[in-house]
């Protein structure tokens, strides 16, 4: 667990009893969901609470910064539960929003002596595609050479989309059944419009002068990541971006983070979906559709596998570290003897998945991609060493930048054939003009690539030195721009943080000293008059009433008064225990001697 999620839990742990109730009870209805309404009498009876303490619980959570709160322009007040806090929640209460599967499966594995799923188990039914911040580097180079230049009406031209389509590893099968609110749809296929949505929304892309282009700083910032640095950005997105916008969504997604298995490692997906919306299963997969769907998405960006077992039940695995999709992972060195690749004897680069994207981005300027999976194949061509040529990356520079991080060094007649066509290019240099501007004309591989721009630090890449910097500079284009295609609801309301923010406020609390001290200090035998003078008291103020006999004292919640003289009175006894059902009913006050109002606790 991550420090800053175990002090959180830590936080949760010392609430008040009223205040862990309340956040229990709004996390589990609305997620990070925005909500417009506290809870209701009968939501707070749930949970044995008053309204008057239910109400108080919510102002310290406010106080607390448990929950936040915005403004719309047209006046209406918003709450959410911040983002950085559904991780912590979604481990603290998951047995409120459905079952606790880590917890229940190690009691059972007690008891049974049953071993966990085996590989051997399961049959894979949907593989993992192309390893997605992989795909981001090959697909920003292939840009970054290309273009992708905007009709009049501000779509990209017809041939540049039929190219990107094939270029891309994503499958539109993949993302067909997401529900994705985009113009054009019958121009852009889901997975091509998924993939630039997540390039403009990182940043990496932007909008200028009829074209879209690679930017060219925010890249810098981004080839300095890890790979798992860059998974969690890219996860990050997808849960805002592509994901149904409904709390038992929002809950089966962070359940599958953090209460699934670790990485490598199948686990039951029935017991993570939350209880509320297990009724909601399609005939087929006897699980509700949108489960099926967000897993062929994972699936789809290289993030897990999905099988069954015999008896056809639904299993998934993840092929990244899942905690560190949605947490900072501690600051590692990597290796230097891992980070280099193997060029052989037919021009093939073969390129191990723990090479830093540095260099990953390097080869893709340089050579083309003949596939990518656990191993990823590059060709070297004389096509590309010509492009990269034209940008920058000469001759030289690439046999140089092949013998520092060849493992087993460069074979002799792949370097003389890669200085040959250097040579050729040197001479079509020197008889054109064009050429020779082209040449100097400043592109993001020369950013990254090019010495004479300062920013070539392939010497200083074998640890993970992220620049403060990146969430700022992504967030001008992600959240106040809203750069992309995909125009779906935001996932929680910290998308609103534009607008204006609502100040934490204590009022709205009955006032207590306007009754008599001996309603609520004292139990006392009244009139029946004024029994229901109180009662009406206790209403409107939505506190609960304490009734006492000779036999017995009860706590009730009061709701409504029925009759005149014979009166009676409906609402939702309390008991004490711990594990309380609350139970409404009617009440007759003729039946109990003493009265007296509960008011609520540290008020």
């Amino acid at each position: 667990m991550y420090e800053h999620e175990a002090a959180e839990l830590d936080e949760i742990m010392e609430l008040l009893p009223t205040e862990h109730s309340v956040l229990g009870a709004l996390f589990h209805k609305h997620a990070g969901q925005p909500f417009s309404a506290m809870m209701t009498t009968a939501e707070s009876a749930e949970e044995g609470l008053s309204g008057a303490e239910a109400r108080l619980g919510f102002i310290r959570l406010r106080q607390k910064g448990w929950i936040k709160a915005v403004r719309k322009t047209w006046g209406e007040n918003l709450y959410y539960i911040p983002l950085r806090y559904i991780p912590a929640l979604t481990v603290a209460y998951a047995r409120r929003v459905g079952e606790h599967p880590l917890l229940s499966q190690e009691n059972e594995q007690k008891e049974s002596g049953t071993q966990r799923i085996t590989s051997d188990q399961i049959h894979v039914i949907r593989e993992a595609r192309a390893d997605i911040a992989a795909e981001i580097i090959h697909i920003l180079a292939w840009i970054a050479r290309e273009g992708l230049t905007l009709t009049n009406k501000g779509t990209i031209h017809k041939r540049m989309l039929q190219r990107l389509s094939t270029l891309t590893h994503l499958c539109p099968d993949d993302f067909a059944a997401l529900i994705l609110n985009y113009e054009h749809p019958e121009l852009y296929p889901a997975h091509v419009a998924i993939m630039l949505d997540m390039l403009l929304a990182l940043g990496l892309l932007h909008k200028d002068q009829g074209k879209i282009q690679v930017h060219a700083e925010t890249l810098g910032l981004w080839l300095e990541q890890s790979w798992s640095s860059m998974h969690r950005e890219i996860f990050k997105v997808c849960l805002e971006r592509y994901g149904v916008t409904h709390p038992a969504e929002q809950h089966f997604r962070y359940r599958l983070v953090l209460l699934g298995k670790g990485q490598e490692t199948w686990f039951n997906i029935a017991d993570l979906i939350p209880q509320y919306i297990k009724g909601e299963a399609n005939s087929d997969a006897g699980l509700p559709e949108y489960v099926q769907n967000w897993l062929n998405a994972l699936a789809g960006w290289g993030y897990g596998e999905i099988g069954e077992n015999t008896a056809g039940d639904l299993f998934f695995r993840w092929l990244v570290e899942p905690d560190a999709l949605l947490h900072m992972e501690a600051q590692q060195e990597l290796d230097s003897a891992k980070n280099v690749f193997f060029v052989q004897p037919d021009f093939e680069i073969m390129v191990p998945p723990e090479v830093v994207p540095q260099v990953r981005w390097k080869i893709e300027n340089c050579a083309e991609l003949l596939s990518c999976d656990r191993m990823s194949i590059y060709r070297i061509s004389k096509e590309q060493i010509l492009n990269a040529s034209h940008r920058g990356f000469t001759s030289d520079k690439v046999v140089e930048f092949l013998t520092q991080y060849a493992a087993t060094g460069v074979p002799e007649h792949v370097y003389l054939a890669i200085q040959q066509w250097g040579n050729e290019w040197e001479r079509s240099k020197a008889q054109s003009e064009e050429n020779t501007l082209e040449i100097h004309r400043v592109m993001p591989i020369d950013f990254i690539c090019s010495e004479a721009s300062g920013e070539n630090r392939s010497s200083e890449i074998h640890g993970y030195k992220p620049r403060v910097g990146l969430d700022d500079l992504r967030e001008s284009f992600y959240v106040h721009g809203r750069e992309g295609l995909i125009k779906n609801e935001p996932d929680t309301a910290s998308w609103y943080k534009q607008e204006h923010p609502v100040a934490e406020q204590s009022d709205g609390l009955p006032a207590y000293s306007s009754i008599p001290d001996m309603w609520h200090n004292d139990w006392r035998r009244y009139h029946m008059s004024t029994t229901r003078q109180i009662t009406a008291k206790a209403i409107e103020w939505q506190t609960k009433l304490g009734l006492k006999n000779e036999q017995s004292e009860v706590y009730i919640i009061p709701d409504q008064i029925h009759g005149q003289d014979d009166w009676t009175l409906t609402g939702w006894i309390v008991p004490e225990s711990d594990e309380r059902t609350i139970e409404r009913c009617n009440i007759s006050l003729m039946d109990w001697d003493k009265i007296r109002i509960i008011v609520p606790e540290h008020i």
